[in-house]
This record gives C-alpha cells, structure tokens and sequence, in this order.
C-alpha cells in the first residue's frame, strides 16, 4: 500500500519526535498535510513552483511521486491546449483555452545544446510534457545520413531532457512517434529508420519486411525507465511523407499505441505499434463501390484521438467523413460516425495544415483561421489566429504538470 504524503510525512515526523505528539496530534498532522496538498494540487504550475523555494518542508511535499500524480489528475479535469504558431529557431508556445479559444504565452523553448541554426517541431503532447524534434546540422555536405535531436520538454517549468542519439538513417529523416498512457508517467519513443545496409534478394520478399532499393528498415524504442535505447527490429511498413508538417513525424497515440499513416492509395494502409514494441498494419475503411472518386479517402486524411478511440477524419469539398476504429486485439472494423456527410465551413480555398481534437471537439487550422467542430451538436465554429497566421503549427491537447522530464523517474 503506497502512503499518502499526510502518512509519509506523519510518520517521518513520529519517528523524530515519538514523544512530543499525541495520538491524536498524530492524525491531524495526517488530516491537514493531505487536506494542504489537495488544495495545493489545484493550483496553477507557475504557483506551485514558486512555492518549492520557501522551504526545505514544501520542496520534499511538492516533490514527492504522489504529489505530481494527484496535481496531473486534477490538472486533467480542466485540458487545454497547446499551441505552436510557426516555426521558428526559438520555440514560442501559448496555452489555448478549450471553451474560449483565447491564447495566453506559456513559454520560449530554446535550449542550448540544441544543434545550431536549426528549428524545434512540436510533435506530441502527454501528461504535461512535450516531444521536440529537430535535425542534426551536418558540416558534412557529402554524408548520407540524416538524424534528428529528441527533446522532451516540460513547458510549464521550463525544463529539457536530449535523449541519447539513436543510429543515424541513411539517405532520409528518422520517422519518430511517441506512446504513452494516461495510468502511468512512463513513455515510450520510436525511431523508423533505413540502416543502410543491403539485404539479400531472397530476403526482400519476406511478408512483415519493408524493403526499398534493398534497403531494410529498422525500430527503435526508447524507453524513459532506462533512458537508452532498444533496435526491435525490422518494421512492415514506414509512414508517409506529408508536406504540411516537417520530418515524418505525423502520428497520433490513442490507448498507448502510436499510429501512422502509411499510405492513401487503395487500399490504404497505418501502422501501428504498442508499448511492447509490437507492429501491426490496419487497411483504411472501405469506401462502396459505386461511390465516385471524391467521395473516397482523400489526400487531406488525417487520424485523430476522438473520445479515447482512434478515428479517421476524411475532409472533402464541402463536407466531411469520420470514421472510428473498433479492435479487439485479433479483428478490427470501421465504423462510420452517425453524422456523414456533414457540412464543413471551411472554404475550397483554404488549406488544412492540421487537425487535432479534445473531447467533443475536432479543430482544424487553416493558415489563418481556427475551424471548431463539435461532434455532439453537429455546429462549427471558426475564429481568427494569429495575426502573423500559421506556418508549420503544431497544436495539441494539454494538461499542466511538474512531472520532470524523465517521466517520473526517480523522482
């Protein structure tokens, strides 16, 4: 049985001092030391923070395992998001309210170990902290491989964490995904890459192996209870390029498996991992036969986290299709969403370059407007962005948290 930091600190202090407290002195010290961090817990981060240097007595009680779990599960009740505008060398993030839609300024990522002139991408968001990716400049103008720099960020407190570099790819980017749950500070991070070594011919047609031009392609799997590295293998497939984001780095993590689109052509393919490290590929939904060519998977396709269940949302001139993954483990189906053929507010003109959701919420972001669907009332809603627009924005669901940028690792 875990203690509470009331029992831990009731008993740290009898042991101390056995004679001095009464029983009953004994259990209030338990009553309002857990009463104290309750309230402390529903604080904003920015507060909590200052508080760790006020005393040797709150920094053990802030720091403790059981303080940031209570903080990230009241922190959950009230979701954000967070929002990168542009890409530019500092990373300039804003906290966006999920009701108001206003920005506020939460932090600039730009830490200097970073490799020198080059961007940080956001491109995943989970228990309070932030995946950055950026690529490693190379003086070496004839090299043909290619590697990026993994950060995970706290932006609330400001804190950063390289993680180890990973072997390089040969002749293009790392595709990078992160998986994690929402039970357990524990994160796992992905790296596809081509090794660059040649395999035999007879090799090549192996079912579960992706080959091109006789180049295998190789995982990795970081795991932040270690803090290094695992090769797991060869992979099945690798993700598809997309020119509204930067690197292959368009993934999603819906129930601890990360997702990514493979390919949009008949029959279209994701790939799939879970936190064990296990592959598999999903065929896309099948659209009838008789339907014409636009009414079929589209080349703005994306995945998204709709209520806690993967689904795929199919955005068509004038209207949209939705559709969610229902898998058991062995089989899986499409199913579609009651509401087909909804109406999108979205002019032809104008170019989605990404979508992420929150709940009941679906958003997409135009280079200079936010579209909001909401999927129980069948409304949109749109609102301007920023004034400067948008340029390669990454958005996503947020929560605050102190969790330290190791997941919770020796805390």
């Amino acid at each position: 049985m875990v203690e509470t930091c009331g029992q831990h600190i009731k008993r740290r202090r009898t042991e101390t001092q056995p004679l001095k407290l009464s029983r009953a002195e004994r259990w209030n010290v338990v009553d309002e030391e857990d009463v104290f961090m309750d309230i402390l817990s529903r604080v904003s981060v920015k507060s909590i923070w200052s508080l760790k240097t006020l005393s040797k007595h709150w920094h053990g009680s802030i720091s403790t395992t059981y303080f940031c779990k209570l903080q990230l599960a009241h922190s959950r009740k009230n979701p954000s998001f967070i929002v990168c505008p542009t890409l530019e060398t500092s990373m300039k993030l804003y906290s966006m309210d999920s009701r108001s839609f206003e920005l506020s300024t939460l932090n600039t990522i730009d830490p200097s170990e970073r490799s020198h002139g080059v961007s940080l991408y956001m491109i995943s968001s989970f228990n309070g902290l932030i995946c950055c990716v950026n690529v490693i400049f190379d003086e070496d103008v004839e090299s043909k491989f290619f590697d990026l720099q993994i950060w995970i960020c706290n932006p609330c407190t400001g804190e950063t964490l390289l993680l180890p570099q990973g072997r390089p790819s040969f002749e293009c980017e790392p595709c990078v995904g992160v998986a994690y749950s929402s039970d357990t500070s524990d994160y796992r991070i992905f790296r596809i890459f081509c090794t660059g070594k040649k395999i035999a011919e007879e090799r090549e047609s192996v079912e579960g192996y992706y080959v091109r031009e006789g180049y295998a392609y190789e995982c990795e799997m970081f795991c932040s209870s270690t803090g290094s590295w695992k090769n797991i293998g060869l992979v099945p497939c690798v993700p598809m390029d997309c020119g509204l984001r930067p690197y292959k780095t368009g993934h999603i993590c819906v129930g601890g498996k990360v997702y990514w689109l493979v390919s949009l052509d008949e029959p279209g393919k994701i790939l799939s991992v879970n936190l064990e490290g296990r592959f598999k590929v999903i065929n896309l939904p099948e659209y009838k036969a008789n339907q014409k060519g636009e009414d079929k998977i589209t080349e703005a396709t994306h995945l998204i986290n709709l209520k806690g269940s993967l689904a795929l949302l199919v955005l068509h001139p004038g209207y949209m299709d939705i559709w969610v993954l229902k898998d058991d483990g062995e089989t899986y189906s499409w199913v579609p969403v009651p509401l087909l053929k909804v109406r999108i507010r979205i002019k032809d003109d104008e170019l989605v370059l990404t979508v992420t959701s929150l709940k009941n919420k679906i958003i997409c972001v135009t280079e200079t407007h936010w579209h909001i669907y909401n999927v129980d009332t069948g409304k949109w809603k749109k609102i301007r962005g920023p004034r400067t627009g948008f340029r390669y924005p990454a958005v996503f669901p947020f929560t605050e948290s102190i969790l330290p940028c190791n997941g919770g690792v020796k805390l």
